[in-house]
């Protein structure tokens, strides 16, 4: 098995992408992440770098073209690069150790500090909940969107899905492991090894070992494509082992495995080890704020106080964010001791409310906000264009059941009817050749235009020029069916729990059943794709007023699930209903 192949092995890279980075420092110098702008940019190694004192191990940033040696706290600690990364596809969390991808191309990030040929036994973990992400180690030379242990990569990489690589070379991880893996890379001589630990608790066991051809620094090295919103990979590099302490005990686990000459000389970080005086989490104090409840169109004011024990009132460091509203700009957020909003419709809005402390700890707790009222219901049902939010580059036809695409970006155009507290129908219908279109459902009051990776809501679709089940425009499941065999895609969408089961159902069968757990509001079905260039319209939405191709209540029976309540129709007042 060959890593660098996308889909291969558990491990993916692009196939194109940036040239890669040149150079490297060389034992004794100072490596420099940043100074490798994303991915085209020149290696690492600036001239006139010094080495860190006191480290003699890690190399870090040092005035590197014209940058002040370093904004951090602490100038031996490692971060991921605000710069060393794929251009406009990763975004940093607020402390630099996690990162999110922002779309569906192959994309990576190193460290700020790399372990230099002849320091010593270095350590950093890293946990990605998440399948098909490499976590590795790499020199700046490496193509940052491959996997560190990609062919040219000269580095190590383990994906997610249960596979390591280097140098290329892919194999199987026995036994099987989970999200938490930690590396330690023994650098004392002019080529490293790589010990790879992994486990869900201390101490952890170690479950691949690997010499590398390398003499360059290694940095910290993550790639992979958006699986999850949000954080995708954290890392701790043992930065503050006190107040962030390690998962597992690298120390124990190569005792453990007859390395005790590697354990003896390691230091459990990515630079010395670092404990700092204990820092105990705020306490955050939601008590003027319980179970609230309003009616539809009524504003809130939530309160809250936050305090620590070393910062004392953090109060006005309080964070709110309101989770219902999808992930765009509408997204409703805050900051201090009172926050008010007024939830858009009817359903549960989970408002989460953080407060971080200057010694990085955080407390966050989720407060839900019940808003009653009436889900508005129409007959027709249809497909309506809603200025700023959707419609934009696309053309309905006259009783808005069908679409078509005149803009070459991603669009999409919601129903006027959502669905809240029942179990009903939907079915879509490919008009044309299979084309970048799908069928889904989407949240209400959102953008749809665009519709895009890093902005998605809550969602969900199967797309027509691949069959591909997708969840907030990340892919879920390939269903291996031909797309030209093809041509109607059902949704039988059961809310009458907190959050709606979505089947899909193609071909007289459920090809897979999602769980929309960040739903909480009423759904509404949506068409979204781009430009055909062909002409007449691209697709087409059934709400019930025609018989239906697939027979969803059979589907669900074959499948051994209950297809109790079912209503082949969407929209209670739906005309449709009555047949």
């Amino acid at each position: 098995m060959t890593a660098g192949s996308a889909g291969s092995g558990g491990t993916a890279a692009a196939t194109g992408g940036n040239a890669a980075n040149s150079g490297g420092a060389s034992a004794g110098a100072t490596a420099d992440s940043s100074a490798a702008a994303g991915s085209g940019s020149s290696g690492a190694g600036a001239a006139g770098a010094t080495a860190q004192a006191g480290s003699g191990a890690i190399a870090g940033a040092s005035g590197v073209a014209g940058r002040p040696a370093s904004n951090d706290p602490d100038p031996q600690a490692t971060f991921l690069s605000e710069t060393d990364h794929t251009p406009n596809d990763i975004a940093l969390s607020a402390d630099r150790l996690g990162a999110e991808w922002l779309t569906g191309s192959s994309a990576g990030v190193r460290s700020t500090r790399a372990v230099m040929p002849g320091s010593g036994v270095f350590y950093f973990e890293a946990v990605a909940p998440v399948d098909y992400f490499d976590i590795g180690v790499a020199p700046a030379s490496a193509r940052i969107e491959q996997p560190a242990g990609a062919a040219e990569s000269g580095g190590f990489s383990v994906n997610v899905s249960g596979y390591y690589a280097s140098a290329g070379d892919v194999h199987e991880l026995k036994p099987a492991t989970g999200s938490t893996f930690g590396i330690v890379v023994d650098y004392r001589g002019t080529q490293p090894s790589v010990y790879l630990i992994s486990g869900a608790s201390k101490p952890g066991s170690l479950v691949a070992t690997q010499n590398l051809a390398s003499t360059q620094p290694l940095f910290i090295h993550l790639s992979g494509q958006r699986r999850i919103p949000g954080i995708q990979v954290q890392i701790n590099p043992g930065n503050d082992t006190v107040n962030f302490p390690l998962t597992l005990d690298p120390a124990a686990a190569l005792n453990a495995a007859g390395h005790a000459d590697v354990a003896k000389d390691l230091v459990q970080g990515w630079s010395r080890t670092q404990p700092h005086p204990l820092n105990a989490a705020p306490a955050l104090n939601l008590a003027g704020a319980q179970a609230p409840s309003s009616a539809l169109g009524e504003s809130l004011t939530l309160t809250a106080s936050a305090t620590d024990a070393e910062d004392g009132d953090l109060t006005q460091r309080i964070t709110w964010n309101v989770l219902s509203e999808g992930n765009g700009p509408e997204r409703v957020h805050g900051n201090g001791g009172s926050f008010s909003f007024k939830p858009k419709s009817i359903g549960q809005h989970p408002v989460e409310v953080a407060v971080v402390d200057a010694g990085g700890k955080q407390t966050k707790k989720t407060l839900t906000v019940t808003t009653t009222g009436t889900l508005q219901q129409f007959d027709d049902v249809k497909l309506v264009l809603e200025p700023g939010l959707s419609g934009e580059g696309i053309e309905l036809s006259s009783d808005g059941l069908r679409a078509h695409w005149t803009i070459d970006q991603k669009l999409g155009v919601r129903a006027n009817q959502g669905l809240y507290g029942d179990f009903q129908y939907v079915e879509g219908h490919r008009l044309g050749a299979p084309h970048n279109q799908a069928i889904g459902l989407v949240i209400g009051h959102v953008s749809l235009n665009p519709y895009e990776f890093n902005i998605a809501p809550p969602s969900c679709s199967v797309n027509n020029v691949t069959s591909s089940v997708w969840q907030n425009l990340i892919s879920v499941a390939d269903t291996g069916i031909a797309s030209e065999s093809v041509e109607y895609y059902g949704f039988a969408v059961d809310y009458r729990d907190k959050s709606p089961t979505v089947y899909v159902v193609v071909g007289g069968k459920v090809i897979e059943t999602l769980h929309l757990t960040d739903v909480t509001v009423p759904l509404y079905p949506m068409l979204y794709g781009n430009v055909t260039g062909e002409s007449g319209y691209d697709m087409e939405i059934n709400f019930g007023a025609k018989p239906f191709h697939e027979d969803p209540a059979a589907a669900l029976s074959a499948a051994g699930m209950s297809a109790s309540g079912l209503k082949l129709c969407w929209g209670s007042a739906n005309s449709a209903c009555a047949n």
